[in-house]
């Protein structure tokens, strides 16, 4: 997937979040003001509007229905999220070479030596992403420079002739 469809899609789930959002928190304004109502009814021992009943029961399925949608694309968001960075690790895989074998089961990689080396199980991709990572930035150790030799000493110098 494009990153530019990746955003793209990012950014209507969460247009949708914000729009039921603010639904719901007005449906919440209008459920707090019905309920208080239907509190001075009751204590005042009148009997409730029947249409105020209503009221409330209707506010309360709408605040649930928008709330569901805030929680839902909560979690879209969520899920797009993980499956953009296991597309990275699964490109960033095949990019440099590694396979997912099934015998010996797992993700491989191979180096320029032709040794195998196991990075993860098949449904570990990030990890394997991050040791095949390791593994290629792994610096081999510097030789140490080597220490500076002071200069031979001149023979002393005699001053019989």
């Amino acid at each position: 997937m494009s990153k530019a469809l990746q955003h793209q899609l990012a950014k209507t789930i969460k247009e949708q979040g914000d729009m039921a959002r603010d639904m719901a928190i007005a449906e919440l304004k209008d459920l707090k003001k019905d309920l208080l109502e239907l509190e001075k009814a009751l204590t005042t021992k009148k009997t409730p509007d029947q249409g105020l009943l209503m009221d409330i029961s209707h506010g309360a399925f709408e605040l649930f229905r928008t709330a569901s949608i805030v929680l839902e694309t909560d979690n879209l968001q969520d899920q797009l999220q993980h499956a953009a960075e296991a597309g990275k690790d699964l490109e960033y895989l095949e990019k440099k070479g590694a396979i997912l074998l099934t015998k010996p089961e797992g993700w491989h990689w191979f180096t320029p030596k032709g040794e195998m080396l196991f990075l993860a199980a098949p449904n570990e991709t990030r990890l394997a992403a991050q040791k095949l990572q390791e593994r290629i930035t792994r610096k081999t150790p510097a030789k140490p420079a080597p220490k500076p030799q002071a200069p031979p000493k001149a023979p002393p110098i005699s001053t019989e002739d």
